[in-house]
């Protein structure tokens, strides 16, 4: 980095890094795709022989860990090294990074950056270096670790969003096999496999108790067991199960073989081996009906707890069932408890921070939710029931969208995930969103869309940041080039020509043309390689406080020459109770002057010029008027991009500067413009500048 930049901005290496970060990150699926595609390319850039993302959430200590380039031999250390840390950081942690030696003996080293959103930890990114003080910058390692923790907490939103979903789809099924049979046991062999998908877990029970309340009853058992002890009985007091029964406390075991309650005489008579379970009390009201027992994680995993509310939720169900013997007495019962489970549906759908639409197969809108609201900018009340779902897209966007959802591209025919496209707002707005979708079939064969979409127009607006900082910086490195490769050689040739042009004598008044002409071309070429130099390298306001007032009546003595030459009558209205403001005097010159020569340039045949101020609240308005051509309507987008001219001599460039000045102040600058009526430019700035 040069001595003269700034070290609280970015270099543009490191830019594009970021920018690729982003983009790599944009591309992953989930959390491993986003781990396997950004972590080797931040190696690369950092010079690590390894890295790792170590994220807490949703279930400590430290559920993901996310490796690159590490030994699987050193994966438990350094687990154990990010669990320790991330107890001692606080929330919203931004101190430096925390540097381990990964061993003694080695030279390697383990650097750990906190992730967090808001108030929330998430985790670590790590890196592996063979030494400590090879750390990129802080300022770029703040930017990193921001975009992982941004991207991050969008996949862990989504998780929790589809795991919510998920209980909701386990607790409604259950609710309707409760609902539509009378069959005690065909109830619990339903709760069974529910309980056995909703948590990923290889068998499952539900022990009853006897008449006399004294013994457990094997009353439904759903996995390889189910021959040997279905209807077997066993002590109340005895076991696990016994335990929770007595404390009426869900509870979860992950080491059961080495829990002295285990009762284990089961597993040596079936031959299964339970290695986990998660046992949740049965009660229907002040009734203690029995236990549910849900038995080994699948992969070896142990049980969480947000698996052992979900078993809860669903052993609810299963006792109210058991208790009311009478038929009347439980369907009113589980009525009530399906509509529990409608409202919090209703509510799960209304608050959600996603969009949400429902509608029927002729495109009526059923569901139009806050999300939905708030991403389209329509009320519940103005959608439902009074337009169709279709007008929520722009044109011919709904009928492509039903194409990908009948199609196999995005997650087979009925379904659609992650699918980029634009909806459209009440205002009319194209707003870029990301679309999941379902055709749901109800009971008479007719379908329901459903539809789950997210605002990417934060996400869009940063992509664009970084896609415009690149630009930037590749526009100065050209400066520069050119700079570079013309200047020396115009400074040479200039320098001869002025000699020649001097020591001519009066009968070459040819080649005395020719030579003004070329000293002139030079004399332009070198304004234009200054003015390219200037854009591109724009230094930091050196602010102070100045006399706007004073500056203007110096600007205009300093045009007068050129005003007179063409005609031109200048008038001057200055507010005299205007403030000084904090500006940088040599650069507000600038502006001023580049306005000025504008307004000069489009009144070849004379005209008025005037020169204003005032004040408006906390800011001080400065207008430059002229009454020359004005600017045509289909190019007032244009006038501030680079090298953008309609003049044949013009750089283009004394617009984009004079921008970029006033915004470096915090200022902005207005450009007023009626054909044959003339222009005015207004330049806003703040009384106290920051």
């Amino acid at each position: 980095m040069s001595d003269r930049e700034p070290r609280d901005h970015l270099s543009a290496e490191e830019t594009a890094h970021l920018l690729e970060l982003a983009e790599l990150a944009v591309q992953a699926e989930d959390l491993e795709g986003l781990a396997q595609r950004a972590l080797p390319g931040l190696m690369r850039v950092m010079g690590a022989t390894g890295a790792i993302l170590c994220l807490e959430e949703p279930r400590p200590p430290f559920h993901s860990l996310f490796p690159e380039g590490i030994q699987a031999n050193t994966l438990p250390l350094i687990k154990s090294i990010c669990t320790e840390q991330f107890q001692q950081i606080p929330p919203q942690d931004d101190s430096l990074p925390i540097i381990v030696p990964l061993a003694p003996q080695e030279a390697a080293h383990l650097v750990l950056f906190s992730l967090g959103r808001k108030t929330k930890k998430l985790g670590f990114f790590g890196l592996v270096l063979p030494a400590p003080d090879q750390l990129p910058r802080q300022i770029f390692m703040r930017k990193i670790t921001a975009l992982l923790a941004y991207f991050i907490g969008q996949f862990l939103d989504r998780l929790a969003y589809d795991k919510k979903i998920a209980h909701l789809k386990t607790y409604l099924a259950v609710s309707s096999k409760i609902s539509q049979t009378l069959n005690l046991r065909e109830v619990v062999e339903a709760v069974l496999y529910s309980s056995i998908a909703a948590v990923a877990a290889e068998a499952a029970s539900v022990l009853l108790l006897d008449a006399e309340k004294k013994n457990f009853r094997f009353y439904g058992v759903e996995g390889p067991a189910k021959p040997v002890l279905l209807d077997v009985t066993f002590p109340v007091d005895q076991g696990l199960a016994g335990y929770v029964f007595q404390t009426q406390q869900s509870a979860i075991f992950n080491e059961v073989q080495q829990d002295p309650r285990f009762y284990g005489k089961f597993d040596s008579v079936s031959g299964f081996e339970t290695q986990n379970l998660v046992a949740i009390p049965l009660v229907a009201g002040d009734e203690k009906v029995g236990v549910l027992e849900v038995l080994n994680k699948a992969g070896g995993e142990p049980f969480y707890e947000d698996d052992r509310l979900l078993l809860e939720s669903i052993a609810e169900e299963i006792a109210f069932a058991i208790r009311n013997a009478n038929i009347w007495e439980e369907r009113q019962t589980l009525a009530s408890e399906i509509q529990r489970m409608h409202e919090f549906q209703t509510k799960l759908i209304q608050t959600s921070n996603d969009g949400i639409i429902a509608n029927d197969r002729r495109g009526n809108i059923i569901i139009f939710n806050e999300g939905a609201e708030r991403i389209l900018g329509y009320q519940k009340d103005e959608v439902i029931g009074k337009i169709r779902v279709t007008q929520l897209y722009p044109l011919g966007v709904a009928q492509e969208v039903r194409a990908k959802i009948d199609g196999p591209e995005y997650g087979g025919p009925g379904r659609l995930i992650h699918y980029e496209t634009m909806g459209l707002s009440k205002t009319g707005e194209q707003i870029p969103v990301e679309l999941s979708a379902s055709l749901i079939p109800g009971n008479d064969q007719q379908l329901t869309a459903v539809g789950f979409f997210r605002d990417l127009r934060e996400r869009k607006q940063l992509q664009e940041k970084l896609l415009q900082s690149e630009r930037l910086a590749a526009l100065g490195q050209m400066a520069a080039h050119i700079s570079h490769e013309v200047k020396n050689p115009l400074v040479v040739i200039g320098g001869m020509a002025r000699q020649v042009l001097k020591a001519s004598g009066g009968d070459q008044r040819k080649n005395v043309e020719k030579l003004r002409i070329i000293v002139e071309e030079i004399r332009r070429l070198e304004e234009f390689l200054a003015e390219v130099g200037s854009f591109a390298k724009l230094s930091e306001p050196r602010k102070c406080l100045i006399d706007l007032n004073s500056l203007i009546r110096e600007m205009c003595l300093k045009l007068e020459a050129s005003l007179q030459e063409n005609c031109i009558k200048l008038a001057v209205n200055l507010d005299p109770n205007l403030p000084q403001i904090q500006f940088d005097p040599l650069l507000l010159r600038q502006v001023l002057l580049n306005i000025a020569k504008n307004g000069i340039e489009a009144m070849p045949a004379g005209g008025a010029l005037s020169f204003a101020s005032e004040r408006d609240n906390d800011r001080v308005l400065v207008r430059i008027s002229d009454s020359g051509e004005g600017i045509p309507p289909e190019i007032m987008d244009k006038i501030f991009q680079p090298f953008y001219s309609t003049k044949p001599k013009g750089s283009g460039l004394g617009l984009a500067i004079s921008q970029t000045i006033v915004k470096a102040h915090q200022g902005e600058i207005k450009v007023e413009s009626e054909l044959h009526r003339g222009t005015g430019v207004t330049i806003s700035l703040q009384v106290k500048s920051k």
